[in-house]
């Protein structure tokens, strides 16, 4: 199975060709299959090498590297991207990244615990390969086990390797559960993890041959990229993060979801319990055929819905990027932007394709279930949105109406069915729709009562 990141102007991933890999390891990374005693000279030496990781579950083979040159003294921030890779200092680097993975999820290697045989990552170097290949993972069955295989090019910029040795290195920890399918971690964990293990070396994590890293101390908050960006760029909604539109997601937005994906992740771990709940979620992932069953399974009792993970989530950044009343809406503009929900846009029937303002009590009274799932859908995610500039005043309102739509929606979904047990009563649909719009018709005198006496200044720009 082989599994691909998205492709873009300066992030991009590749193709992972199969490699064969076998040998041993050399200098640090392991022991060499020939002792510099007995190594040929000159042309005899083979042309491609291999080493081991200090662990053992890399593999690297590539070319032999040039001959000995002086060593360099090179600032690690140097500005210059591009990475040399050699089969003995990769082997040192997928180490350095691995230990860094582990380290950001809290959790122990416990790659050997079975055999040390299968999850095994093969890295090949390959002359061939252009510095823009796009990079993958390839995922294949080995015993009770996978094997993942991975295929770079000899010179790679530091942020498309190590998002490529985290996708492995995800994979990997994903697919512990037999060879019958791997693990599927989302884009967005995988991306976080990569920016987490960026961020932990800001003078960059990936060794060069023949240079000494002069590196410089610097001590600063890991997420103040992240503030900034989100302070001028309205966050990404959860399910902008779960399915991202990779079609139309310029370089500059893969930015902004990265920034997004590092920030969800750090939040999800500051929740209780919550790096044992993400080891338990990627640990049964092989046992789902999707990542959000696995997702809210892991983090029940906190999250029962993916709306729940929404409202969370918009409350999360709220308070990282900092709620305050410079931020935040005015009242009465954030009460205007709660009145455009709830009339949205629409087709009424036998109006052709005429578009209007509907009411959402006729929605949900008159409409046919089919056609007003999509539209009560985005009416919740307008409210997301909302909830993210609103003033405290008026959060617990709109709390209100997505409690209602979304207890509506869960309940109308199994109206009209037979119930699965003994002495429950069928759901009635008129009995629920009816009950829905007195809730809304409450809902709308307390929010007359806001409106009374709202401020009236726009929001600042």
């Amino acid at each position: 199975m082989a599994v691909s990141l998205p492709s873009g102007p300066g992030w991009k991933l590749g193709i992972w060709l199969a490699l064969i890999a076998a040998g041993a390891a050399f200098g640090q990374t392991g022991s060499s299959s020939r002792s510099p005693a007995t190594a040929p000279a000159g042309d005899d030496l083979p042309s491609i090498v291999t080493a081991v990781s200090q662990s053992g579950q890399f593999v690297v083979t590539g070319p032999r590297p040039e001959r000995r040159r002086p060593v360099e003294n090179r600032p690690a921030s140097s500005g210059d991207d591009l990475r040399e890779l050699t089969p003995q200092t990769l082997a040192v680097s997928c180490e350095r990244v691995k230990s860094e993975v582990l380290r950001a999820l809290d959790l122990q290697d416990q790659w050997r615990a079975r055999g040390g045989r299968t999850g095994k990552i093969f890295v090949a170097i390959d002359a061939g390969l252009k510095i823009d290949a796009d990079l993958s993972v390839e995922a294949k069955p080995f015993e009770d086990g996978w094997h993942l295989r991975v295929q770079v090019p000899v010179r790679v910029t530091e942020v498309r390797l190590v998002r490529a040795l985290c996708h492995a290195l995800a994979l990997e920890l994903a697919s512990r559960k037999g060879n019958q399918r791997a693990g599927e971690p989302p884009l967005w964990f995988v991306e976080a993890l990569t920016q987490s293990v960026l961020s932990s070396s800001p003078d960059g994590i990936i060794l060069q041959p023949q240079t000494r890293i002069v590196a410089s101390l610097r001590v600063g908050e890991r997420f103040a990229a992240v503030r900034s960006r989100l302070a001028r760029q309205a966050p990404l909604a959860f399910h902008e993060l779960s399915q991202p539109d990779l079609s139309r997601m310029s370089a500059t937005d893969w930015d902004h979801f990265a920034a997004c994906s590092h920030l969800c992740l750090r939040e999800l771990q500051r929740l209780p319990d919550g790096n044992a709940r993400l080891a338990r979620w990627f640990a049964n992932m092989q046992s789902h055929w999707n990542w959000q069953t696995g997702f809210l399974e892991a983090f029940q009792p906190l999250f029962h819905s993916l709306l729940d993970v929404e409202k969370w989530w918009a409350l999360a950044v709220a308070n990282f990027t900092g709620r305050n009343p410079e931020q935040t809406w005015p009242a009465d503009f954030a009460l205007r932007k709660l009145d455009e929900a709830l009339q949205p846009v629409g087709i009424l029937p036998g109006a052709g394709n005429r578009a209007s303002r509907l009411s959402l009590e006729e929605v949900v009274s008159s409409w046919d279930y089919a056609r007003q799932v999509p539209v009560l859908r985005r009416f919740l995610q307008q409210l997301n949105a909302i909830l993210v500039n609103a003033p405290s005043d008026i959060v617990p309102l709109v709390y209100q109406y997505s409690d209602t739509i979304e207890s509506y929606l869960a309940n109308r979904a199994k109206a009209g069915f037979a119930p699965t047990g003994r002495g429950q009563a069928i759901p009635s649909v008129k009995l629920l729709a009816r009950e829905t719009v007195g809730r809304l018709r409450e809902l709308e005198g307390e929010r007359t009562r806001l409106s009374a006496n709202p401020s009236s200044q726009e929001p600042k720009k």
